[in-house]
């Protein structure tokens, strides 16, 4: 009769532990989840914001080109091009921002973190298109006539300079990408950005919702 009564007990014990595990399991979920979309929204906003301040860049740079009607091709095409690639950026972004809304956090984690690598990795994409526009900030002050009277400054300075950030540009482009954020160059580069500082925040939250898992 003992050894029931210690049975029942026992059992009474057990399904208290696991009441509280899953409790436990469910408000760390809840908590977690809601720091993740906290983090989030402040990306989305902060985002929307770059976004706006592109459009206005963009803007300024229309009217440079408007004044300037090609009359010097290096100009209008340099400001163009420029102007192309904050176009792009400005589509991500808000691209991005949309897509952070519509991230649904009853969803299983997995199919969130799968939503949060795509973004993390579209933000490096567009961070890696944005550094190609580098080398046409040191073209458009170029010149047929400066090109053409065999201008020592323009082959001694100005030519070698654009050289250079052409090649910065490349290099960038190419190495700038996440399976190389363990290198110096791109930690040093991007790990204080709020890009991804938030998204890998995010994902450190919904991280500890299954190590929890895994271990209660």
């Amino acid at each position: 009769m003992e050894d029931e009564t210690l049975k029942e007990l026992w059992k009474a014990q057990n399904d208290k532990l696991d009441i509280s595990v899953k409790l436990n399991q469910l408000l760390l979920e809840s908590l977690q989840k809601q720091k993740a979309e906290i983090k989030l929204s402040h990306l989305a906003r902060y985002k929307n914001r770059v976004a706006i301040f592109g459009i206005i860049w963009i803007l300024f740079l229309g009217l440079l080109v408007y004044g300037n009607q090609f009359k010097n091709p290096f100009f209008s095409t340099s400001v163009l091009l420029i102007a192309l690639f904050n176009v792009i950026a400005v589509y991500v972004y808000f691209k991005h921002a949309v897509l952070i809304k519509k991230i649904d956090y009853s969803d299983s984690i997995i199919k969130t973190q799968q939503k949060l690598i795509r973004l993390q990795t579209s933000t490096f994409t567009i961070g890696r298109i944005l550094w190609l526009q580098l080398p046409f900030y040191t073209t458009f002050f170029w010149s047929w006539e400066m090109i053409g009277r065999m201008d020592i400054r323009f082959y001694l300075i100005a030519l070698p300079i654009t050289v250079v950030f052409s090649w910065v540009a490349i290099w960038l482009f190419k190495n700038l990408v996440p399976k190389n954020i363990d290198k110096k160059v791109v930690k040093w580069m991007v790990k204080d950005s709020i890009e991804y500082k938030s998204i890998s925040k995010a994902m450190d939250f919904l991280n500890e919702i299954e190590t929890f898992k895994k271990t209660g």
